[in-house]
């Protein structure tokens, strides 16, 4: 694996979510990164965290990180061909009994393999399945330790 300094990333919802609850750890992970992206499809799943949470103060915390982290991240966006490719990368996962992931996944997926980004995520299987190369920056520094 290469190190994670070299990588051109796109950055994944579980991240982003994973950041959020560790703000200090992520600034810290992606302070060393020199080409940092998201995709519409990845800030979309996250925004649902701005409004799903019942506590406020989760809410406040998400919406907080939203502003400050997540808003300002260079992101790419989806072309109308990423909803096919989307569509056939999530299928063949499933169809070949490699992963199951969703078609917000598969857009993610996409548009990594379009702009040839390593995604970092959580759901390495999914995204893996998918053809997609992947990083879990937070496998050797989960959040909160």
């Amino acid at each position: 694996m290469m190190p994670a300094e070299n990588l051109s990333i796109l950055v994944d919802s579980s991240v982003w979510i994973a950041g959020q609850r560790d703000p200090q750890k992520f600034r810290e992970l992606i302070a060393v990164q020199t080409d940092i992206a998201t995709c519409d499809a990845a800030v979309g799943e996250f925004e649902v965290g701005l409004y799903a949470p019942r506590d406020k103060k989760t809410r406040e915390q998400a919406r907080e990180f939203f502003i400050s982290t997540v808003e300002p991240a260079a992101r790419f966006p989806h072309f109308p061909e990423d909803f096919k490719e989307a569509a056939r990368l999530a299928g063949e996962a499933i169809f070949n009994n490699a992963a199951r992931p969703s078609f917000p996944d598969g857009l993610i997926a996409a548009t990594a393999r379009r702009t040839n980004r390593t995604v970092w995520t959580s759901d390495e299987t999914d995204f893996q399945a998918m053809g997609c190369k992947t990083f879990n920056p937070f496998s050797k520094h989960p959040p909160g330790q």
